[in-house]
């Protein structure tokens, strides 16, 4: 493993969990709030708006962005901070059955089955070292730097409480280290977000041309949607609410 994607692992396992499994869905989503209702809320409590430059137009190109997800968060992956290393190891020695051909025991037509425990989650960990390549399923997996306002979210429920709200509670300096800095996005080839779209969202308030950390998976999203549901529930995670 290189030496920066192993630094960056290192640092998503010390990162605070800021959306573990099973979290409830928060009050305000971003796609139906007024900019009037954004800026009272953030003014309620004591946030001082003028220290974000361009919030006004930040708020509504975030909003556009949001409006265009269309996945509900019981139907988004949980990967937590602990399962990203797991999750690239197993990607990048092929263990997951993703590519032809497939295992004896893989549907072709349904490769990702969704709601997977017990033994049947244990066979579908190894399911890409019994197809009969040892290379088919050998997924690149890369940290990269990206502007935030080219990601895309997918997720159609983002909440400004729960994306906001950190910025408001814990101060725009510290937020944007820790965006910046201590936060890394999980990306689908295309751009597409798979985990961190309240981060995105504070992002995107903040300053949509800032840099972030991205680990970029090389699939395309109409892949890497559907195995990672099937991977996060293999792995035990509980969906949120």
């Amino acid at each position: 493993m290189e030496t920066r994607a192993r630094q960056v692992l290192d640092l998503l396992e010390k990162e605070a969990a800021t959306g573990g499994g099973g979290q409830s869905a928060g009050k305000f989503e971003v796609d139906k709030m007024t900019l009037e209702q954004a800026r009272k809320f953030a003014e309620d409590r004591g946030f001082d708006l003028s220290t974000v430059p361009d919030f006004d137009k930040n708020f509504k190109a975030a909003q556009k962005a949001a409006k265009k997800g269309w996945t509900k968060r019981k139907d988004m992956p949980v990967i937590e901070t602990e399962d990203v290393r797991k999750l690239q190891t197993r990607l990048e020695k092929g263990t997951l059955d993703i590519n032809k051909p497939f295992a004896d025991d893989t549907d072709p037509k349904h490769p990702f089955p969704q709601g997977l425990s017990g033994l049947e989650a244990q066979k579908f960990m190894k399911r890409g070292l019994r197809d009969g390549s040892l290379k088919d399923d050998q997924i690149d997996v890369r940290i990269t730097r990206v502007r935030v306002g080219d990601l895309s979210p997918i997720q159609k429920q983002i909440y400004f409480d729960k994306g906001f709200g950190s910025t408001i509670q814990f101060g725009l300096e510290s937020s944007l280290d820790f965006i910046q800095n201590k936060s890394f996005f999980i990306i689908s080839k295309d751009m597409r977000i798979i985990d961190g779209h309240h981060r995105f969202l504070s992002a995107m308030l903040i300053d949509p041309n800032m840099q972030v950390n991205a680990l970029q998976i090389d699939l395309p999203l109409k892949k890497l949607l559907p195995l990672s549901l099937s991977y996060s529930d293999a792995i035990g995670r509980k969906r949120n609410q």
